[in-house]
């Protein structure tokens, strides 16, 4: 497969999980597009056929290091509002992508009162769709570790999300 092949493919895959990975550092989606796009530049001088088999976690590494550097060069004022294109829902009917909105919502918020770290995990995992060994190789812990602290954020998630369903449904 030709480099060029490859970066394509890299891009159909992971464009969107970067950045939306990224915005969840910088706070802005332009931000996060600049990161993205500094990241792939990045992957075309780099011997891609090598980093083939750990780019996922080459790229999710190098998007956080870049986005993390944006975010030193310019002070941010976060504005809190979420990319709704970046979510765009599927759904058939009206109501069924309100109540997705909803459930969508609260996630975020839920996901939002996790630790920092919690939040990376938890973005990486089901965001970035990488594995225990590719988020391991991307924060540069062991993948126990990745394990542990993301079996710990999904729990607080699942308690999270228990307690505020009971409180809306009587």
């Amino acid at each position: 497969m030709s480099p060029e092949h490859i970066i394509e493919e890299a891009l159909a895959r992971y464009e969107r999980p970067l950045i939306s990975h990224a915005k969840a550092i910088t706070g802005e989606i332009e931000s996060a597009r600049d990161a993205v796009q500094e990241t792939f530049l990045r992957l075309s001088r780099q011997d891609v056929a090598a980093l083939a088999p750990r780019l996922a976690p080459w790229l999710f590494h190098v998007c956080r290091n870049c986005a993390l550097d944006h975010t030193r060069k310019l002070v941010r004022f976060p504005s809190g509002e979420l990319d709704e294109s970046a979510h765009a829902s599927d759904a058939p009917s009206p109501a069924d992508a309100a109540g997705a909105r909803e459930e969508t919502s609260l996630l975020q918020r839920l996901v939002a009162d996790l630790t920092p770290r919690e939040q990376e995990l938890v973005r990486l995992k089901f965001e970035g769709g990488l594995s225990y060994k590719e988020i391991s190789q991307t924060l540069r812990i062991s993948v126990s570790n990745v394990g542990v602290q993301l079996h710990n954020a999904i729990q607080s998630l699942r308690s999270a999300w228990l307690r505020e369903n009971a409180e809306i449904r009587p």
